[in-house]
């Protein structure tokens, strides 16, 4: 389970992690899902530096792990062999708090030909399964997380991290040609999960920005009949503030960086109860959005 403390730098286009362990299974995790876009050693500068160091070694009720940052603990301890959900997981909480020269919305980002297609949602709509089903499809992936606004251009920044899935989605995406998944973590808080890692020429172009051109409201129901409603720009800029990690924080800029984007981009709502109904949906509406 351990070895020689290996560190890595990672480059995500948006932001940068440097993160060091001994866990030689969640290394070779790391080597997997990260296989294009990180290195040995430390790069320099990081938004977020990591430690995931084992717990005291005397506990009764089995070996743990430990998220560092900054000399400090932020989060409970995960069993030992689930350290690739703990930093997935506690990376994502970390740059969601210190990215604050963008707005950071909470939101899947895919895109064709450098225009974007953004998928603002609330926790259990659907928007990972869904970003990950059309980069399959062959739309550019960005995140499936963070839809990283910059405030002057109006452009979206990729933030290229693997995608998490749970429960049944990791079936569904997992048995589509082409997907690479990370191992199943079973009955973490969160049920079971497994990462999902972006294509290579979605990793190459992590630094190359995009425009938005569409706004979906994605929500899966199961069983619901595909249902697809325009929203109204002012409806559109207020929910996006409502999906954003930072809006608040940032006072006038990001007032004003949302609502560009809602006078940029048009924006629908979509229920579905299968991705074979919203796939072609979301391809019809990106097409009259050109």
């Amino acid at each position: 389970m351990k070895g020689g403390v290996m560190q890595r730098s990672i480059d995500l286009g948006a932001a940068s992690v440097v993160v060091r362990s001994p866990l030689r299974e969640f290394n070779a995790q790391l080597d997997l899902l990260y296989r294009d876009h990180s290195q040995a050693g430390d790069s320099g500068f990081a938004d977020v530096r990591v430690a995931l160091l084992p717990g005291p070694p005397w506990r009764v009720w089995g070996p743990q792990v430990r998220l560092w940052s900054e000399a400090s603990c932020p989060f409970d301890p995960y069993p030992l062999d689930s350290a690739l959900p703990l930093f997935e997981w506690g990376t994502n909480w970390l740059l969601a708090q210190r990215l604050n020269a963008h707005v950071l919305l909470h939101a899947g980002v895919v895109a064709r030909e450098d225009r974007a297609l953004i998928l603002p949602a609330a926790p259990g709509s659907g928007k990972s399964t869904l970003t990950c089903a059309l980069h399959l499809a062959g739309w550019r992936f960005l995140s499936d997380e963070f839809g990283v606004l910059d405030t002057e251009s109006g452009l979206l920044h990729p933030l290229l991290k693997p995608a998490a899935l749970k429960n049944r989605s990791i079936d569904i995406i997992g048995g589509q040609p082409g997907a690479v998944l990370g191992p199943v973590f079973a009955g973490t808080r969160k049920g079971d999960v497994a990462h999902f890692a972006p294509d290579r020429a979605s990793v190459a172009a992590r630094r190359r920005p995009v425009t938005p051109a569409l706004v979906v409201f994605p929500r899966y129901r199961e069983g619901a009949a595909l249902r697809c409603e325009p929203v109204r720009r002012a409806e559109a800029a207020m929910r996006l503030g409502l999906n954003s990690f930072n809006y608040r924080k940032l006072g006038p800029v990001g007032f004003d960086a949302i609502l560009r984007l809602a006078r940029t981009a048009p924006a629908w709502e979509i229920e579905y109860g299968a991705l074979a109904d919203a796939l072609p949906c979301i391809e019809q509406l990106f097409g009259k959005a050109s």
